[in-house]
């Protein structure tokens, strides 16, 4: 006879994923929120009349 405390392997199996689903999530979250961005230059060229070309 079950009592009503007892999980089956199936809700088990459910909780651990979730678990796992939301640790991961977690983790990913302070991951990211430690990157910082990667520093690019941009070098922008303006045509002029004084050089030939």
């Amino acid at each position: 006879m079950k009592t009503v405390n007892e999980m089956g392997w199936t809700a088990r199996m459910t909780l651990g994923f979730l678990v796992l689903l939301i640790v991961g999530a977690g983790a990913l979250a302070i991951y990211a929120s430690s990157l910082k961005p990667p520093h690019r230059t941009y070098e922008q060229v303006i045509p002029n009349d004084r050089f030939p070309g």
